[in-house]
């Protein structure tokens, strides 16, 4: 596998600069606070997902997962109906945290599928609630970054 693909999506790669200018000119104009768990968290979200939002019939979920497995990851999942506990931001945005616990470490079906092992609800681990989440609509696609 050539090293640009092994690189792709990960920590050391490099960003198109395309979508770095796209990420200028539609930064997140939108923003409010909420307290998740305790904690106070800053929503931001650009004017193409204020428009998706204003359109959606349901609303959006955002779920910022923190993956544990051979390795931490950040993932934000969005869905339609949850089976978890979310918390209202507005009409149509709810937003929850979860940190998730693979079942075993194997590189392969990490890559693959993020197996689920279990969702880690000690209060240490509910503790870990990032400080910022970015969200994007771009393509058709809900995009979501989130940091501490």
């Amino acid at each position: 596998m050539p090293l640009e693909q092994v690189l792709q999506g990960s920590y050391f790669s490099i960003e198109n600069p395309i979508r770095l200018f796209d990420r200028w000119v539609n930064s997140y104009r939108h923003q409010c606070r909420v307290q998740l768990n305790g904690k106070n968290l800053l929503l931001k979200w650009s004017a193409r997902a204020e428009r998706a939002l204003s359109n959606k019939p349901e609303p959006l979920i955002v779920e910022m997962q923190l993956y544990f497995s051979c390795l931490v990851k950040k993932r934000v999942l969005f869905h339609d109906q949850a089976e978890f506990e979310t918390q209202v931001v507005k009409d149509h945005l709810q937003i929850a945290f979860r940190p998730i616990e693979a079942a075993k470490c194997d590189p392969e079906e990490f890559a693959r599928n993020y197996p689920l092992g279990r969702v880690l609800d000690s209060s240490a681990a509910l503790k870990m609630i990032p400080s910022w989440v970015g969200i994007d609509f771009r393509n058709g696609q809900w995009e979501g970054e989130f940091g501490y």
